[in-house]
């Protein structure tokens, strides 16, 4: 049977007309093996696991109580997108001290978690 139209529009960076046809192992599926395979080798050996996914574990009973507790408090009820104003203020403060530029915490200061997506919000700025 030949490929349906839409295989040969597959991006080249994915796999181009050949996405999905190879017998590859997928590399999460690698990272799993690679971890079976230590922990085999090495029983006494405690892993320390920093790979994808849910944790294989419940959280240790104290973390559970503590974040019971602070989903109930009306402080932790912002929307973390948008910054806490302590941050907002160091910042201004920071850009004052090192540049010597005003800037105004509230409508002049906003957080990202790294270069690209702050990149990816300057259009918002001409809107």
């Amino acid at each position: 049977m030949s490929d349906p139209y839409f295989q040969k529009l597959f991006a080249d960076r994915i796999g181009g007309a050949n996405y999905g046809k190879d017998d590859a192992i997928y590399k999460f599926e690698k990272i799993k093996r690679a971890k079976r395979k230590a922990l085999a080798e090495h029983p006494e050996r405690r892993l320390l696991d920093f790979g994808i996914g849910e944790n294989d574990a419940m959280a240790p009973e104290i973390v559970r109580r503590v974040m019971a507790e602070e989903v109930n408090k009306p402080e932790n009820r912002g929307y973390a997108d948008n910054g806490c104003l302590e941050f907002k203020q160091a910042v201004a403060r920071f850009m004052q001290r090192e540049f010597g530029v005003s800037l105004d915490p509230a409508t002049e200061v906003n957080h990202a978690i790294g270069s690209k997506p702050a990149y990816a919000m300057l259009p918002a700025c001409f809107i």
